[in-house]
């Protein structure tokens, strides 16, 4: 029960605008591991491998695509119309991560819009 309480707590009113802390300790804790994992180590291997392929972006874009495909089966239990949304929106954001990290060398780009994307659609 206390947990309840401080998980309660933690959010904030400033105006008309409601901040929770929770919700923004998520977006970039997901933020953070995703994208060092996909755009930093997947796509950075995959460019020293095989160095300007398009193809190492659709690669990263399927491996995120599929990182999610369990939970939409199993948690929410999505029909193929909406699951097929998800992971093409899913895809498409570890494709436009990974052509970031690939052009700008850093992973802190791919971070900050997947901070920015995770907001978007939790808030």
């Amino acid at each position: 029960l206390e947990f309840r309480r401080v998980l309660f707590r933690s959010r904030l009113k400033l105006g008309g605008i409601s901040i929770d802390a929770n919700l923004i300790g998520v977006a970039i804790a997901t933020a953070v591991t995703e994208e060092m994992l996909f755009s930093g180590f997947i796509a950075g291997y995959l460019e020293v491998v095989q160095k300007g392929k398009w193809y190492n972006l659709l690669i990263v874009g399927l491996m995120v695509m599929v990182i999610r495909l369990p939970i939409l089966l199993f948690v929410h239990k999505l029909g193929m119309i909406n699951m097929l949304g998800v992971l093409l929106f899913a895809g498409a954001s570890g494709v436009i991560n990974a052509s970031i990290r690939t052009e700008t060398g850093s992973v802190t780009g791919s971070i900050l819009a997947r901070i920015g994307l995770n907001l978007a659609i939790l808030g």
